[in-house]
């Protein structure tokens, strides 16, 4: 099919739109790895994966040496299906989720050039188009305002940030949106992790009154005991994030009813094969469903996310995208939204047309 002739990397940080304050951390650049796959042929194939020590213990240099190690397994390869690069990826190297995630995307992306199909197409079997995304609402003093702005713009799923603030506060922003916004959006929080088991109690134990149609992850990953805890003080369903990486983690949060639903991303599971297996779980134990990225990936990252949308077996929780806070991208020809929707570019592959210098303008 094609032999792989180089692979390079690039480390880079992408200016956004406003700093985003999470519980935890501010983001005020992004940061992730860019992986070009060339084939001996001349055709070339993206994929990114955002650096985070925090979510899935990988930093950028490490991410880099990751990929180096296994450029020198597969460079020279004959790649002759879809099937084998997932495998070829996975044995290439221990762990390192996110870095195989990226180096995965981006012989995809050059396997479905090389087919003269679209990425989803290689992937599996398209199950929709439409595709919703969620808006955040990060604090900002005009929060409100913007939010109901976006609604009116055609966003029906907004996600509000909390633990930065004081639970009062938090559940009095949570009130004061869903009134503003109306019950036709689905209104989540998302604490990233960032409460303690105290404050997650407490915090889980008032908020039906808020009008949220779910919860997420409002303890660090591990403490699956006070997820647990949480899920059962409130009638507000509960979701995981930080706490999946794999099926395992899935099932684990299902049989101690510490979760009803997910937010997956690929840097977390490292393959689409282990992501597409972990959504077929879900629906066939009737979780909830999200497919996520990571703030200020670009839209190499973005069109992943559509076109693993567009195929899996459920989503009934919609999707995440950062391009939307972007200052700037790295794309000749950007992912767009329109009407709260996704809109993914045609073409071979991933479908977008990658700007060099831009990536040598942000280069880390």
């Amino acid at each position: 099919m094609f032999k792989i002739k180089d692979i390079k990397i690039c480390n880079i940080g992408l200016p956004l739109r406003q700093t985003i304050h999470m519980s935890n951390i501010t983001i005020e650049r992004s940061n992730s790895i860019l992986v070009k796959v060339k084939s001996s042929d001349g055709d070339f194939g993206w994929g990114e994966a955002a650096a985070s020590l925090s979510m899935t213990g990988e930093s950028s240099v490490g991410m880099i040496q990751a990929i180096n190690y296994m450029k020198e397994i597969l460079v020279g390869v004959e790649i002759q299906s879809y099937e084998s690069i997932s495998d070829l990826v996975q044995t290439s190297i221990y762990g390192n989720a996110a870095a195989k995630s990226s180096l995965e995307a981006a012989l995809i992306d050059l396997f479905a050039r090389v087919q003269k199909k679209s990425f989803s197409e290689i992937i599996g079997k398209i199950k929709r188009s439409d595709l919703p995304i969620i808006w955040r609402i990060a604090g900002s003093e005009n929060e409100i305002e913007e939010a109901k702005k976006q609604r009116d713009e055609g966003f029906k799923a907004f996600k509000i940030k909390v633990g930065a603030k004081t639970i009062k506060e938090d559940l009095q922003r949570a009130e004061r949106l869903r009134v503003a916004l109306g019950n036709e959006v689905q209104l989540t929080a998302d604490a990233n992790a960032g409460y303690n088991r105290k404050s997650a109690l407490l915090f889980c134990s008032l908020i039906d009154k808020a009008g949220l149609d779910y919860m997420e992850q409002p303890v660090n990953g591990y403490d699956i005991k006070t997820m647990k805890a949480c899920n059962e003080l409130m009638s507000t369903p509960l979701s995981a994030d930080e706490g999946i990486h794999s099926l395992e983690d899935l099932s684990i949060h299902k049989n101690m009813n510490a979760a009803e639903g997910a937010s997956l991303k690929l840097i977390k599971f490292g393959s689409i094969k282990n992501l597409l297996g972990a959504i077929d779980f879900m629906k066939d134990n009737n979780m909830h469903v999200n497919i996520s990225g990571k703030a200020g990936d670009s839209s190499i990252s973005a069109a992943c996310i559509g076109h693993i949308s567009k195929v899996v077996n459920k989503l009934d929780w919609f999707s995440n995208v950062s391009i939307q806070y972007l200052a700037d991208d790295i794309i000749l020809n950007p992912m767009s939204i329109r009407d709260g929707k996704l809109i993914i570019n045609p073409g071979l592959g991933l479908g977008v047309e990658v700007d060099e210098e831009k990536i040598e303008k942000y280069a880390i």
